[in-house]
């Protein structure tokens, strides 16, 4: 069984924005639900399970995802991808932004975010991902850039 445990910071005024956190969980759904369709190209779709499995309500917010018939390749470029947009929210210099006003998402600004989509849509040397896919995953990638409450942590573990 493979776990994520996601962390969600507080907003710039302190307090935990439940529906931009929801919103945020569901472009992780999303994205990793089209990130195992990718992965698991040129076979056909298959039963994918993603769900919540606990909750710790405290600041930082805790969240456990449990991920059944998600490819290892998929959960790599989540991970890749997750650990570009931290750092890129949380890297010196970065202007900070007023109280409501949302870091224009640019996803080529996440250098390792395309290594990690190719990776997990290559096959056989060969990268299968069409530019509607591509598009779909950066405004996944983008949302999850944007939230009021970032995401703070992503790690993957197997048990």
């Amino acid at each position: 069984m493979t776990f994520i445990d996601l962390e969600f910071s507080a907003a710039t005024n302190g307090e935990l924005p439940l529906g931009d956190i929801a919103s945020s969980l569901v472009s992780i759904d999303e994205l990793l639900r089209d990130l195992g369709t990718l992965a698991a190209y040129p076979s056909s779709a298959e039963f994918r399970t993603i769900e919540i499995v606990a909750i710790e309500t405290r600041n930082p917010l805790k969240i456990r995802l449990s991920l059944v018939a998600i490819p290892a390749a998929a959960v790599r470029a989540f991970q890749d991808i997750c650990r570009d947009i931290i750092r890129h929210r949380e890297r010196p210099g970065r202007p900070a932004q007023p109280a409501g006003v949302s870091e224009c998402a640019d996803v080529s600004l996440l250098p390792h975010t395309e290594a990690a989509l190719n990776a997990c849509a290559g096959h056989e040397g060969q990268t299968h991902i069409t530019e509607q896919e591509l598009q779909r995953l950066h405004g996944h990638i983008s949302a999850l850039q944007r939230a009021e409450a970032p995401l703070r942590r992503a790690h993957v573990r197997e048990e």
